[in-house]
């Protein structure tokens, strides 16, 4: 038979255990964190901020490389990015798409007891395609100019209106695409009806090595 002292000692020993056990919450340790809200692709455009788009990549353009891009998001409970992992994509598309989703920001609201991160899987498709007609370029300065041709190469664009090509510095436009105006209701040709969430779609026309310029023809302003 164990002396008192002894029975004394387990017996609080085993009490305290108990105690211990019944304490902490089931299923849980005391570093863990709370549990993860899980988003599709598609539910981000009730809860986006603000979004960066990709910017399709020069040297990916001139080889022509295209893809789908796979990404994990990891919004925290203040809207910021908690983490983003790569999961598969060409490394230059995966740069530019990782780049440009650090700098989203969300509000995503209050949830009921502990803040919780959301998770997201992104997937990017970056694809060339042939130039709208008519096309716009949306110049960095704001204005747009209508073009019924357009080539891009890697030292400026050229672009025709009527039978007058037209030379531009690359650096001094922002896009190139079919919309020459964002709206609700189109009104005119070229206005495109506003969508909503982020763009996973990056498309980009043909980039063409340079080549020397017949300096008769007339350059754009």
């Amino acid at each position: 038979m164990p002396s008192r002292p002894l029975f004394v000692q387990v017996l609080l020993s085993s009490l305290l255990s108990i105690f211990l056990a019944q304490s902490a919450p089931q299923g849980t340790t005391p570093n863990s964190r709370p549990p993860r809200i899980r988003l599709t692709q598609d539910q981000l455009c009730c809860i986006t901020m603000d979004v960066v788009k990709p910017i399709y990549p020069k040297e990916a353009r001139l080889a022509h490389t295209e893809g789908v891009i796979k990404l994990i998001l990891v919004i925290a409970s203040d809207g910021s990015i908690a983490d983003l992992q790569a999961v598969s994509g060409d490394p230059l598309l995966l740069d530019s798409a990782m780049k440009a989703v650090r700098r989203w920001r969300f509000s995503i609201g209050g949830f009921v007891g502990k803040p919780s991160e959301t998770e997201v899987p992104l997937s990017f498709t970056f694809r060339i395609e042939d130039p709208p007609k008519p096309a716009y370029l949306h110049l960095t300065s704001g204005r747009v100019i209508r073009a019924d041709e357009v080539r891009e190469f890697t030292d400026r664009i050229e672009y025709t209106v009527g039978r007058r090509v037209q030379h531009i510095s690359a650096n001094s436009v922002a896009d190139i695409n079919g919309c020459a105006r964002i709206g609700v209701i189109p009104l005119k040709e070229g206005d495109c009806i506003a969508s909503g969430g982020p763009s996973f779609d990056i498309r980009a026309i043909p980039l063409l090595p340079a080549v020397r310029i017949n300096h008769s023809e007339p350059a754009s302003r």
